[in-house]
């Protein structure tokens, strides 16, 4: 262990590194690990905090830099307004949860106050704030909206362009069903819709703690060889740029302790255990974002109004400013009502039908979540950390726990609406009938539950949740191929190990290339693709040469099928179809569709004839290996794609992605001509409850310092399965401390 220079203290507590760079702090109470926590985010992880607070306040282009796709992103997150009512928000706080959010920020603001500033900072000319409640309140918003519902949101405008490009209503209605039996696609294509975001924009987004997928189980004693309850989470997000999402840490106080992945900017820990609890964490992708059609015309005081039934009322008017550093100000004036805020403005398209954004997590009180995750490290038993974490209504989560009794259980959380009208919240509703408005909440204690089930095991993999007595919570159509998987794994393993555990986070199986391969078999003519594929084991290997040639297959497959200009048109298939881990809802749709015998797609074409076709257009392609397809690099997310960054040596070799977006080992992989995008297991953690450690691994290290050991120190242990160690360790307080600046 490597001390930790801990100078100008508030508070008294130690700090040492492992040899992976894993801090382990010892403090008096609770409040001096936290304070210690936040001391810690400072040292190594102070820019990422820092600019994470100036992009969810929409003021990145004054704080960081000003471009094209900086201003964008401001604009976009001014509309969405996390930044308002912080104050608000922070006095809802009972006192003990506002004490230790004070006691971490205070920990953050000692680094702060002492002048640290890191290489980015310096080079963007930025100036640190002071870190208070109200940022932190305001990064777990960045965490809800800005990491989770956007994928919704993103996901419902792909569907609302499909149907203004004019593609089949019974196709899409088919597609999809049962989500579209109701919609009037005639209302949705007479909407007005804003530009997508661009590539550019959406690259800084993913930049943010997006939980695209994630797993996560745990064992009851009786399936384990060690007679103990075992835990195992991965939250799969943004891997490829450095430093890595999560920061790790070990806390200790009053002879107890806390141990595995926090977020910097708040003292939360989303996969961790304590001497009595384990705990991981999926994305349930519930649906608490929803678009209204606003029926809008030019009057009123302040300029726009909308309609209620046959009466008009006027917008509120917020008026924004976009400051970018050596650039004229940019108005940004943003019309709202009760139901939400328009994602358009009306000065610039017109009179019309144009689309308002409601979220839940705008309402009052959303800020409470930050205190359930704080109880969540003080449960004793996994009863307990489900109740604390139910009360949690933001973001929509999925939590997996153990604990040392040996009692497991699986809890969702969030803050569902109540849609009235009969809609699902997937396409967009007309506001100007108030039948149609959210009615309330659904009740906390009606969302998905499980304690001890008798097959001895829970898992998660971002499949569908809803209950059985109809209730929608999930809007989209979702696959389970990663979840049935895992399944199917936990139930062969009787007598399971922590080396089992491991292993299952990194299978590279596909459930989808096994039973899509039971539709395309039987079509394909003897030779040598129908034998190759045959006899693969359906494994996304990076030296599989079957897998990269499925993935053609398959491609191919859904352009002949679904991109006829009837349809939704080749080039829009071909868009979809390299985006597969982006635009998943449309292509389970295509998966259950191709397993039908009869359907509208291939009514008058047959379905083998069109998979014969598109087997031809794959034998025509070169034959490569799934790392030759399936590949990225790391990059600084500070200054990777500068050229500043590119002169500093920011930017890595290629390295291949195993896996891909149906394998427990969520390895996908998106590359434009202008930027590489991944979503994989940001963090692998696993441990038995029945010893007082956890092994880990995760695609980065602690430090943000390119030129630190600790900056990269873990990637090699992720490409190789390999876990480390994390374990509680002897500490002497008053051992020689050594200079910060070597540390980080």
């Amino acid at each position: 262990m490597k001390q930790i220079a801990t100078k100008n203290l508030k508070r008294s507590f130690t700090a040492a590194r492992d040899d992976a760079g894993v801090p382990q702090v010892e403090a008096d109470d609770w409040l001096g690990a936290l304070y210690a926590l936040g001391f810690m985010h400072g040292t190594d992880r102070l820019t990422q905090l820092l600019f994470a607070r100036s992009v969810a306040s929409g003021c990145a282009a004054e704080d960081i830099a000003h471009s094209p796709e900086i201003v964008e992103t401001d604009r976009f997150f001014l509309r969405a307004g996390l930044h308002l009512d912080l104050e608000k928000e922070v006095a809802l706080l009972d006192p003990f949860t506002r004490e230790q959010l004070e006691a971490y920020c205070e920990g953050v603001n000692t680094v702060i106050e002492a002048g640290g500033r890191s290489w980015p900072m310096w080079a963007t000319g930025y100036k640190p704030q002071l870190w208070d409640p109200e940022a932190v309140i305001l990064v777990g918003k960045l965490l809800s909206f800005g990491g989770l519902a956007i994928s919704q949101m993103q996901n419902e405008r792909l569907l609302l362009e499909l149907i203004h490009a004019g593609g089949s209503e019974q196709g899409l209605r088919e597609l999809l069903r049962p989500r579209l039996d109701d919609v009037d696609f005639d209302l949705l294509r007479s909407v007005h819709m804003s530009s997508r975001l661009s590539d550019e924009a959406l690259e800084m987004l993913t930049d943010l703690p997006r939980l695209a997928g994630s797993n996560a189980w745990a064992l009851r004693p009786e399936r384990s060889a060690t007679g103990h309850a075992l835990l195992a989470s991965d939250p799969h997000l943004e891997v490829n740029r450095l430093p890595s999402i999560w920061y790790e840490a070990v806390l200790r106080w009053e002879g107890k302790y806390v141990m595995g992945a926090t977020l910097p900017g708040c003292p939360l820990f989303a996969v961790a255990r304590t001497p009595r609890l384990a705990w991981g964490v999926t994305y349930m992708k519930g649906d608490t974002i929803d678009f209204m059609i606003e029926d809008c015309r030019r009057g009123g005081e302040t300029g726009w109004q909308y309609r209620r039934g046959e009466t008009w009322l006027d917008f509120r008017r917020r008026e924004e400013t976009i400051h970018g550093k050596g650039s004229e100000p940019i108005a940004c004036p943003i019309f709202e009502n009760d139901q939400g805020t328009l994602e358009t403005n009306p000065d610039e398209m017109g009179a019309g039908y144009h689309l308002s954004l409601a979220w839940s997590g705008k309402h009052p009180s959303s800020s409470r979540a930050i205190g359930t995750w704080l109880n969540v490290v003080h449960s004793y038993s996994a009863i307990e950390g489900m109740d604390a974490v139910r009360e949690c209504s933001q973001p929509t989560l999925c939590f997996v726990f153990a604990d040392r009794d040996g009692n497991i259980g699986l809890q969702a959380c969030g803050r569902f609406p109540k849609r009235g009208g009969g809609y699902s919240g997937l396409t967009p509703i007309p506001a100007w009938d108030t039948e149609n408005h959210w009615q309330g909440w659904y009740p906390q204690e009606k969302l998905p539950r499980i304690y001890n089930p008798p097959e001895g095991f829970v898992s998660t993999a971002n499949e569908e949740m809803n209950p059985d007595d109809g209730m929608l919570l999930v809007t989209q159509i979702l696959p389970d191929y990663r979840k049935r998987r895992i399944d199917e794994r936990l139930h062969a393993l009787t007598q399971a190990t922590i080396n089992d555990m491991q292993a299952l986070q990194y299978d590279l199986v596909s459930l989808q290339a096994r039973e899509l391969l039971e539709v395309f078999l039987p079509h394909l003519p003897a030779g040598e693709m129908k034998e190759r594929l045959t006899k693969w084991d359906c494994r996304y290997d990076p030296d599989s040469r079957e897998a990269a040639l499925f993935q053609r297959l398959y491609r191919c497959v859904l352009v002949e099928v679904f991109g006829h200009e009837a349809g939704i048109g080749w080039r829009r298939m071909v868009y979809l179809v390299t985006r597969a881990g982006y635009s998943t809802m449309v292509l389970i749709g295509a998966d259950r569709l191709l397993q039908a015998e009869e359907s509208f797609w291939w009514r008058e074409r047959g379905k083998g004839a069109l998979i014969r076709k598109a087997a031809e257009a794959a034998a025509n392609m070169p034959d490569r290996t799934w790392k030759d397809v399936n590949n990225f690099h790391f990059t600084d997310r500070f200054f990777g794609n500068h050229q500043v960054g590119r002169m500093l040596g920011y930017n890595s070799r290629q390295y291949p992605m195993p896996g891909n977006h149906a394998t427990p080992f969520q390895g996908h992989v998106l590359q434009t001509a202008t930027r590489e995008t991944t979503f994989a297991p940001s963090y692998h953690f696993v441990c038995d409850l029945g010893a007082d450690e956890a092994w880990s691994n995760l695609p980065g290290g602690p430090s943000e310092n390119r030129f630190s050991k600790y900056y990269r120190i873990d990637v090699a242990r992720w490409f190789a399965g390999e876990y480390k160690r994390l374990r509680i360790f002897p500490t002497n307080k008053h051992s020689e401390s050594s200079d910060p600046a070597n540390d980080a």
